[in-house]
């Protein structure tokens, strides 16, 4: 299987495993996995993302925006770190360990927010994919990062506002994962 192939797998698995996981089989779905073993497969699929994000990277061989999606990219690791910080928390299953989970939490979603924004202007710049779904990018980025590190926790935000991040989260993933299987950029 091509690097390019596993790439855009891995932008497509990441759009849909928190839907599965979360609103398919985790407790707020079906719950046929408790919070524990849902946070932990969430986590460890999800970690295909920086993995994807990475390889895309080393397909832009410099020019204008490689440099800004490097940036993005670096923010991205951090932030998955202290994310997954946050999910560990969460797994627990307890008020006390969500409430440690979500103030930990807004510091790093918001910043994976800050990623993506600073990202899709790197691939905008670059023109590695239609710049349509890189200004996606951008302003699922730019209004996650209001939302949750303006807002709060998920606690805080009203299910109102919080459909359109994720929706266009998995939306962005999913066409970052369909133009790089196609192999379309911007013309």
């Amino acid at each position: 299987m091509s690097t390019t192939r596993i790439t855009g797998l891995l932008f497509i698995i990441c759009a849909v495993t928190p839907l599965v996981f979360y609103l398919g089989l985790g407790p707020d779905g079906a719950d046929i996995l408790n919070i524990t073993l849902t946070e932990k497969l969430v986590t460890w699929i999800m970690l295909g993302l920086p993995i994807a994000f990475m390889m895309t990277l080393g397909t832009m061989k410099g020019g204008p925006g490689y440099e800004i999606a490097k940036a993005g990219f670096l923010i991205m690791l951090i932030s998955l770190a202290v994310g997954i910080v946050a999910d560990s928390f969460n797994a627990v299953g307890t008020a006390e360990m969500d409430a440690n989970g979500d103030a930990v939490g807004t510091f790093g979603w918001s910043s994976m927010m800050i990623a993506f924004t600073i990202t899709g202007i790197g691939y905008f710049l670059h023109k590695s994919f239609p710049q349509w779904v890189s200004g996606l990018l951008v302003v699922i980025g730019v209004y996650g990062f209001i939302l949750l590190g303006f807002l709060g926790s998920n606690e805080d935000i009203p299910d109102v506002a919080e459909l359109p991040l994720w929706l266009g989260f998995t939306a962005a993933l999913l066409l970052l994962g369909i133009f790089t299987l196609i192999g379309k950029k911007s013309e």
